[in-house]
């Protein structure tokens, strides 16, 4: 049983919830349940039924009230829940099952820990609870004013308490944001604004900390007419002298917490969900296998919640995956490791999880069950704190794999009470399990063999059927299961039966697009349907109402990214589709139309490159990486469209370069180049642009071949264009292997030729920029000066950023050549701010350098030193450190050497300090 009253009151039974139809009733259930197992009199719930204006009548009113309700809470089987006990009433429950109750217990259970990472596990579990304002929907008067007040102001002390837990783990760059909201919605309280101060304080932000103290002064006099509290004022004072009580204690781990997704539902639990539970703590290895829909996702992530490793419990979604190479990249990318070098992903993951103690969920294996088997038995050998918990419909066949095979749920129950709580959810407030209709419940559950997923889609018709109907209907359709031979699991077989069902109680233009749809990989939005989906028999003018039907029947899932929504079938769903398709012979034809779209869309991000859209594309793309991969395979696996997915992964040049994807584009582009090797201009293209990516990786020794290939291809073709790209990137290559002469040469006829082709582009600003700074390598400040200046407005004009911030860099390190400190500052920093938009590592690196050897020429050596350590950390995820150049490396050996002039033997300390921080902890201290 459950009772929530913190947010929409909600009392739960066995059979579902009950229908509490009036504000008076739950009102009463309120009352009782914030005292649960104790007596109530008469009189205080007559005074919250109706503060001082109680009606003569108001003990009878209160007699049939509890009636009333005691009956509907009979019939929901919670038996005598509210009994007689003189002088009033009481409510047999156990605390724990009423949200105020554990809210309060888990908050003081939270205090009373000397543990902050156990504190604030508690801390949140307990404002998890929280789904709304407290007894919003009671009857107005003083007990529910009151206690809606009392409720509001312990959430505001948790939410505190939970902050300065956070502080003590060393989260700060995630709280500071966070507290800055708060003091917003709640501007009076001084314990947020210290947070505040505390959290900009430690992550380098002291003027920010300074200037919020002055904002709550601001707020504190000009609002209520007093002065800051002397803590507060202390605080201000720490701050100006930076006190070192404020820093973070040594003893404090830096929390990374994971990225398990909020619940969206009720979770029924399960008899088996224990022994998972202890499977997980026990064993490294946990498989959770079983047929499609039985819930084997929702399980695994309900045990992943309950289990704290120090470094988190992260979801692997592999179901949008279909280059089974790229397994490693896209753990990788959910566990938010950037690695641009030209080592392997897996050697990439085993290094950052080599000293992990963490959960990895690998969530929908059996598609990719081989690569998954490699990885994960891979990460176990060299990880020996790593856990791993997957779900397939197959197991690993890994050493050491504990294989847990997931029934179905049980009939009656819990599936009665799954179907009950969904049919709720469906139609709010209108379904109950009675003993009308409880037969046909648990009839409709065994026939569906207590799949979930066949239970939930049942459970939506309620709003059409009644369990009986639907029970007639599903007879039906099981026939033919059992009569025709076929050889399928049950399971499945009953599972493709709700399919085919739920596909028959669709339009014909909904059964179409959720056919059609399967081609998707990942998430879409209207504007694809359209394209991609329309014909005919279904027209763009039609595809609104065909996927708001969808989203209705819960067959699409609707989310929002930059404000646009979005659709995504689910796995199950997608993979019926898929069948539908291929049994219309329509798949071919749909599979081209997608891939001719995100060819299209890729065309629209590298048009929109050199434009103020540029920051927005990086978004765009990272949305539609799914698609463009099904894209990109869809063409390198298709006959006769290898010269497609060649002209694909060469048009996401600025996705590979821009966005910080050099491993996955190299990926790409060589399987490209294998494929098609006769001469074109699409070809011309790719060979440069693996060039492109391979330089920036610092892998210059593979660069000669590729732009002697291109440049042989494109005089055949006549390709001018490919053949100055080229000429840009040898001259870069030839500038990182500290051939100056060649590369200025290079880089200068790049320019030249550029501009009588009339090419302008990120690429342009690009070569200017590279031959800028290999100009004032060779001692020509103001030639380099005036290189950048020119490209830096061109960039300004354009909206372009990206290169903007190279440009802004050579301009600092001129700046610094000068001795002009407070401008190379000045221009490393606004570089760095716009790199870190980009999640461009190379340029972050490159602007800490700088900026470290900026501190430590002005006085600040400790910082300097830092820094280096910082940049380390970065390089070591882009590629060769300062690309094995001995001009790039000049000014970090000079800052090196003053480091260690001024520390002495601290330098190792202060830099193994930089050395262990996060790319954003690295950031934020530079820009400090």
């Amino acid at each position: 049983m459950i009772i929530r009253l913190l947010g929409p009151l909600e009392l739960t039974g066995p059979n579902g919830a009950v229908q509490l139809s009036s504000a008076g009733q739950r009102t009463l259930v309120a009352r009782l349940a914030v005292n649960p197992g104790e007596t109530v009199p008469r009189s205080a719930l007559v005074d919250a039924l109706w503060s001082d204006e109680a009606p003569a009548t108001a003990t009878k009113t209160l007699h049939s009230l509890l009636a009333r309700l005691r009956g509907q809470i009979r019939d929901a089987g919670l038996g005598e829940l509210i009994t007689t006990r003189e002088p009033g009433y009481v409510l047999n429950t156990p605390a724990d099952t009423v949200d105020v109750a554990r809210f309060e217990a888990l908050v003081a259970a939270a205090r009373h820990s000397e543990h902050p990472l156990e504190s604030a596990r508690m801390l949140r579990e307990a404002l998890a609870l929280w789904t709304g304002d407290p007894l919003a929907d009671c009857r107005p008067g003083e007990w529910t004013r009151q206690e809606s007040a009392r409720l509001t102001e312990l959430r505001m002390d948790a939410t505190e308490d939970l902050m300065e837990a956070s502080l003590e783990l060393g989260e700060h760059a995630a709280v500071a944001p966070l507290v800055n909201s708060l003091v917003e919605q709640h501007p009076f309280r001084e314990r947020l604004w210290e947070q505040l101060m505390i959290a900009l304080y430690r992550g380098g932000r002291q003027a920010e900390a300074l200037a919020a103290f002055q904002r709550a002064r601001a707020v504190l006099v000009g609002e209520l007419g007093i002065e800051p509290s002397a803590r507060l004022r202390d605080l201000e004072q720490a701050v100006l002298t930076a006190d070192p009580r404020l820093d973070l204690s040594e003893r404090a781990p830096v929390v990374i917490r994971g990225n398990l997704p909020a619940d969206r539902s009720s979770f029924v639990d399960r008899p088996e969900t224990q022994h998972v539970a202890e499977l997980v703590r026990q064993h490294r290895l946990v498989t959770l296998i079983g047929v499609g829909g039985v819930g084997k996702t929702r399980l695994a992530v309900h045990v992943a919640r309950g289990e704290q490793p120090p470094d988190g419990v992260w979801l692997v979604e592999l179901a949008a995956l279909r280059d089974r190479a790229l397994v490693p990249h896209t753990v990788a990318e959910a566990l938010g490791v950037v690695d641009q070098t030209g080592r392997g992903q897996l050697a990439v993951l085993t290094e950052f999880l080599a000293d992990r103690d963490a959960l990895l969920v690998l969530d929908n294996c059996e598609h990719v069950v081989d690569h998954c088997a490699v990885l994960v038995d891979t990460l176990l050998r060299v990880a020996p704190r790593l856990r791993v918990l997957a779900t397939s419909r197959r197991a690993l066949r890994v050493y050491g794999e504990q294989v847990m095979s997931v029934a179905p749920l049980s009939v009656p129950y819990p599936a009665a009470t799954l179907f009950a709580q969904r049919a709720d959810a469906a139609v709010p407030g209108s379904f109950v399990i009675t003993g009308a209709n409880e037969q046909a419940v648990a009839d409709l559950c065994r026939r569906l063999d207590g799949i979930p997923l066949a239970i939930e889609m049942a459970a939506l018709r309620v709003r059409a059927l009644t369990p009986s109907q639907l029970l007639e209907r599903l007879d039906d359709r099981f026939k033919v299961l059992t009569d025709d031979g076929r050889t399928a699991l049950p399971q499945h077989q009953t599972l493709m039966a709700t399919m085919d069902w739920s596909f028959d109680l669709c339009s014909p233009r909904e059964q179409l697009l959720w056919a059609r749809a399967s081609v998707f990989a990942g998430s879409f939005d209207l504007a694809a349907a359209e394209a991609v989906c329309s014909d005919d028999a279904l027209t763009a003018d039609f595809m609104f109402d065909a996927v708001d039907g969808l989203v209705d029947k819960s067959v699409l899932q609707r989310e929002e990214h930059g404000g646009v929504a979005r659709y995504r079938l689910l796995e199950t769903m997608r993979q019926y589709g898929q069948t539908r398709l291929r049994a219309s012979d329509d798949e071919p034809r749909l599979r081209l139309r997608h891939r001719d779209w995100y060819a299209g869309i890729a065309a629209q991000g590298e048009r929109a490159w050199f434009t103020p859209r540029q920051a927005a594309t990086v978004g765009a793309m990272t949305t539609e990486s799914g698609n463009l991969r099904a894209a990109l395979e869809y063409s390198l696996t298709t006959p006769g469209e290898a010269d497609a997915g060649l002209r694909l992964a060469a048009t996401l040049w600025f996705y590979w370069v821009g966005c910080g994807r050099f491993a996955e584009g190299r990926h790409w582009l060589n399987w490209a180049l294998s494929l098609d090797t006769e001469p074109s201009r699409a070809r011309c293209k790719a060979l440069w642009v693996t060039g492109y990516v391979a330089t920036l990786q610092g892998n210059t020794a593979v660069v000669p071949a590729l732009l002697a290939s291109c440049r042989a291809e494109a005089a055949l073709l006549d390709d001018e264009d490919a053949d100055v790209y080229a000429t840009y990137v040898q001259g870069a290559a030839a500038v990182f292997d500290d051939d100056l002469s060649s590369g200025a040469a290079l880089l200068a006829e790049a320019d030249r030729r550029h501009a009588e082709l009339g090419h302008l582009d990120s690429n342009v600003i690009m070569a200017r920029v590279a031959l800028a700074i290999t100009v004032a390598f060779s001692g020509e400040l103001d030639r380099a000066a005036a290189i950048c200046a020119e490209a830096r407005a061109v960039c300004e004009e354009h909206g372009e950023l990206w290169a903007r911030a190279y440009a802004l860099y050579v301009l600092a390190f001129v700046a610094m050549g000068r001795g002009d400190v407070a401008e190379a500052r000045e221009l490393a920093t606004s570089s760095l701010r716009i790199k870190e938009q980009f999640d461009d590592l190379l340029g972050i690196a490159v602007s800490v350098e700088l900026l470290a050897l900026i501190s430590v020429v002005t006085g600040s050596a400790a910082h300097a030193a830092l820094l280096l350590g910082g940049a380390d950390r970065v390089w070591q995820s882009v590629g060769l450190p300062l690309f094995g150049s001995a001009n790039f490396a000049a000014s970090h050996d000079q800052c090196v050497a003053l480091c260690r002039q001024a520390l002495g033997e601290d330098y190792d300390e202060h830099f193994a300090r930089g050395a262990a921080m996060t790319v954003a902890a690295v950031v934020a201290a530079a820009q400090s």
